[in-house]
């Protein structure tokens, strides 16, 4: 690779995940702050995580509108955990809302096409997230304990991986209506502190 070939900016991780035919609502650990082995930041940067976009394609398979919930866990334990959200992206047929097929495609550029260069800062300290403020939350629920493995990038409920804890990225793939299945698969761009 050419000098002229290289990141411009190193330290840029992506990680990716989906699944086929959801149906009902699921919760996904995107990214694993302290799992420096399995995902590709190094033992050094897990500290912090800032997500600068997000890429997404959804198709619904049958009636039922889908939200996705983007965010970030801030407290939890064996029993339950918070996730504070950052973003939604709602997926439901905008002229006929039980049309049985519906395709999504979006884009999330937290960078703001550069004007805000570190995205949206995930820095969890003593429970609370300084640089995000949100009134939309999945506060103390059972999605997020720390006993159970959740579907990832590297696994899909594997006894090491997927374990959410403070600073991981997550996503709430949330049917919201209707009896409804999707395929998904989220793609997230993402710096590691």
């Amino acid at each position: 690779m050419a000098a002229t070939d290289a990141p411009r900016r190193p330290g840029v991780y992506v990680v990716n995940v989906g699944a086929e035919a959801t149906d009902g609502s699921l919760p996904v650990v995107l990214v694993d702050l302290s799992d420096s082995t399995n995902f590709p930041h190094s033992s050094l940067e897990t500290n912090w995580i800032n997500v600068l976009g997000v890429f997404g394609s959804v198709e619904t398979a049958t009636d039922g509108p889908y939200d996705i919930w983007l965010g970030v866990i801030s407290e939890v334990d064996a029993s339950n955990g918070t996730a504070e959200w950052f973003d939604v992206i709602h997926c439901q047929a905008a002229q006929n809302a039980t049309d049985n097929v519906g395709h999504y495609l979006f884009t999330r550029d937290y960078c703001l096409g550069g004007s805000n260069p570190d995205g949206i800062n995930c820095m969890v300290t003593s429970g609370a997230t300084p640089y995000l403020a949100t009134a939309q939350t999945q506060a103390g629920n059972t999605n997020w304990q720390t006993d159970v493995g959740l579907l990832s990038p590297v696994g899909a409920g594997a006894s090491t991986t997927g374990k959410p804890g403070p600073g991981d990225i997550v996503a709430w793939v949330e049917e919201t209506g209707g009896t409804g299945t999707c395929d998904w698969s989220l793609t997230v761009v993402y710096e590691a502190h």
